[in-house]
């Protein structure tokens, strides 16, 4: 997003910048010489690796030419997918006069977000101190002094506005580098501060009124008639209605379940949905879902996935299943090497034009088509005008009616018309795929590959088909055996010639969930020690001086100028309140009290103070308070015959469950004693009490309210 003004800090310093004419500063890169990410394997760093401006990845070598040449250093972090991103590096970073200042004045670093979040968080969280009423995305551009410590903090910038406010800073930098340097204090004091929760000897309260109260006033921060989040762009928030279905499960709140519904319709129909390959977009740039911003990212529609799988085990719906369906085509397809690896991104434009591969006129419809009647069919179903509903005449495919609606307004069965809609979208498939499609992101990030593991599990259970449960299991082994050394310790992603990347909280976090949950759609015991190794790791490395949160970063790898702990619930989950989840359900299988006595005191802490101050995000922080109200069942299924109703138990709706067993009563402590030869028995406890055994997988969900 521009602004037409840049706040170095909210405090003492305020620069205003001409606002000049936009120009064109695009320099021939034919013959350019690489810079310093000439050698570097991201997509991100690749695309600046032949700009004129000199840049350098993060790195001893950046950082020590900024010390001994004591120059001010302009720290960029974006990614590969980011529109803007590509605007900045063709107004201002390919231009020779912006290179010219900069390698003159500056030590210039390039930052891939997806690859070093850390740094990322660290910036970011120093933007939005320097600028409190906004004005933070990405690109994240900074100018900090040599040792790291930010002045200015920002995003995209005119190329004009640019050489303004690097000029200035340059001038005040030679000029008066006190002033500048109290800056850099006052920020970096707001960045170490940090929250703070002592581990006492006493097990925290959970209370359903505060609980209830807090609830109530997320309920105010949402949108009733359109869906989602209040606010004129939409981002899916799956942590955030991961919540609500779960409080509406147990409640039977009528609002929150309505909200729920009204959203996972608006997403599926608006055009933030991809109708003719699947997948979902980053966001909508409108309050309806309508216009997206068009890039595609891993960690949304695994998620997502994960999402209206669990909407499809709670209401049965159809377009939920055939959803799913969808999605995880498109993933398998077009995201996955084949192996257990899935790919980072797509961008969001193709040929310098945002949309353009996506959006269609309704003369390019017809001409897809070569049919009168499935064109008059397409406009219909899609929403085709001759003007177009977005810009230039082009038109983004939504839902503008239903397939029952559309069958009675044309004369049709709905399975008559659903033959003529598969037809019509196989001719537009075919034809998009004869343009120059958006760019894809080969990074394989830990993280999201581990939600895409949940997703594909997820899928499995609510749809009971094999092939999802087999690409679960194809994803966790790559993780296991590709991304974790003997002693639990991960990398994030690779990097071409200088090796792994180290994995950091949300890498661990995310993949022991993954693994607890390839546990409980396989009974494989070696995907709970496997969880367990990760979770004693990041015990030792990760944690706070208080033993109840953790860091981002792992203790041997702290030369940030501050260490964070991720604490709100965006459209991921914070890292913190994932490993919340996973120890509280480590501790469950293993009956392990320092693990759930931890994850107990960690949702307290957040509940009780952070939370309060807008529980909308700290979303994934109330789910795991509501599971200390309502204590989760332990359901061991044990026999011979577990499978038959082991897989009914999984397509069930059940939130308030973990799943054990299998063939032989294996090492954990809750099935000793559970196998009764020749028999299969289900039985159904809750904090290690089981009531009598049950052989029908209908009688166990009797029990479990």
């Amino acid at each position: 997003m521009r602004h037409p003004y840049v706040q170095i800090t909210c405090i003492t310093l305020f620069l205003t910048l001409a606002i000049g004419g936009c120009r064109n500063g695009k320099g021939d890169l034919n013959g350019q010489p690489a810079n310093h990410l000439a050698g570097e394997s991201s997509v991100y760093l690749l695309q600046h690796a032949h700009n004129p401006v000199d840049w350098y990845p993060w790195g001893e070598e950046a950082l020590r030419k900024a010390k001994e040449e004591q120059k001010l250093l302009v720290i960029s972090i974006g990614y590969a997918s980011c529109y803007w991103c590509h605007v900045m590096e063709r107004e201002a970073f390919s231009d020779t006069a912006v290179s010219r200042l900069m390698n003159t004045h500056f030590v210039s670093i390039k930052v891939d977000r997806e690859e070093r979040p850390d740094i990322d968080n660290v910036y970011m969280t120093a933007c939005q101190i320097a600028n409190r009423d906004g004005g933070c995305g990405w690109p994240l551009n900074a100018v900090a002094l040599p040792d790291g410590r930010p002045v200015w903090v920002g995003t995209y910038l005119t190329r004009d506005e640019w050489m303004q406010l690097l000029g200035q800073i340059n001038d005040l930098y030679h000029e008066d580098q006190n002033e500048l340097q109290k800056i850099a204090n006052q920020i970096a004091n707001h960045l170490q501060s940090d929250h703070r929760f002592r581990l006492s000897d006493d097990a925290p309260e959970f209370d359903q009124s505060g609980l209830n109260k807090l609830h109530n006033q997320l309920l105010a921060e949402l949108d009733h008639q359109r869906g989602g989040r209040r606010g004129d762009i939409k981002f899916p928030m799956p942590s955030l209605l991961q919540y609500a279905q779960e409080y509406a499960h147990f409640s039977g709140d009528a609002r929150t379940k309505a909200w729920v519904e009204l959203t996972l319709q608006q997403l599926m129909r608006g055009g933030i949905y991809d109708h003719l390959a699947g997948g979902f977009a980053r966001y909508s740039t409108d309050p309806d879902w309508q216009v997206p911003h068009f890039e595609k990212m891993l960690y949304d529609n695994a998620q997502l996935v994960s999402l209206y799988a669990r909407a499809y085990q709670g209401t049965g719906k159809v377009q939920y299943k055939e959803l799913v369906e969808d999605c995880l085509a498109f993933m398998r397809s077009e995201c996955s090497a084949g192996d257990g690896r899935y790919f980072a991104s797509f961008d969001a434009e193709s040929e310098g034009e945002e949309g353009k591969y996506y959006a269609w006129t309704a003369a390019e419809v017809h001409n897809g088509l070569g049919d009168e009647r499935l064109s008059a069919l397409a406009s219909q179903y899609y929403g085709i005008t001759e003007a177009g509903n977005w810009e230039k005449g082009k038109n983004v495919l939504r839902l503008a009616t239903t397939r029952e609606a559309l069958a009675a307004k044309n004369g049709l069965t709905v399975a008559e018309l659903q033959t003529q809609l598969d037809t019509m979208r196989k001719r537009l498939l075919e034809t998009r795929r004869k343009r120059v499609a958006p760019r894809r992101d080969e990074k394989v990030i830990t993280a999201w590959n581990a939600m895409m593991a949940l997703g594909y599990a997820d899928s499995y259970a609510a749809l009971g088909e094999p092939r999802y449960r087999e690409e679960a299991l194809s994803i966790g082994r790559f993780l296991r055996d590709k991304r974790m050394d003997a002693e639990a310790k991960m990398s994030r992603t690779e990097l071409g010639t200088r090796g792994m990347q180290s994995a950091f909280l949300d890498d661990y976090a995310f993949t022991a969930l993954a693994f607890l949950r390839l546990y409980e759609i396989s009974f494989d015991e070696t995907w709970l020690g496997a969880a367990q190794s990760i979770c004693n790791r990041v015990i030792a490395a990760f944690s706070d001086e208080d033993g109840v949160y953790f860091y981002y970063n792992p203790s041997d790898e702290t030369k940030l100028i501050a260490r964070k702990k991720e604490m709100t619930d965006q459209v991921i989950a914070s890292s913190n309140s994932a490993m919340c989840d996973a120890l509280h359900r480590l501790g469950l299988y293993y009956y392990r009290d320092d693990y759930l006595r931890r994850s107990q005191h960690m949702a307290a802490g957040v509940v009780s103070t952070l939370a309060l101050q807008g529980p909308g995000f700290y979303s994934n922080w109330l789910r795991k308070y509501l599971h200390f109200l309502r204590p989760p069942y332990e359901v061991a299924i044990v026999g011979s015959e577990y499978r038959q109703p082991h897989q009914q138990l999984l397509a069930a709706y059940l939130p308030n469950a973990i799943l054990l067993g299998g063939a032989t009563e294996g090492s954990l402590e809750l099935l000793k004693e559970k196998l009764q030869e020749g028999s299969t028995y289900i039985y159904v406890c809750r904090n290690k009490v089981c009531k009598l055994p049950v052989t029908e997988a209908s009688e166990a969900l009797k029990l479990i309210k």
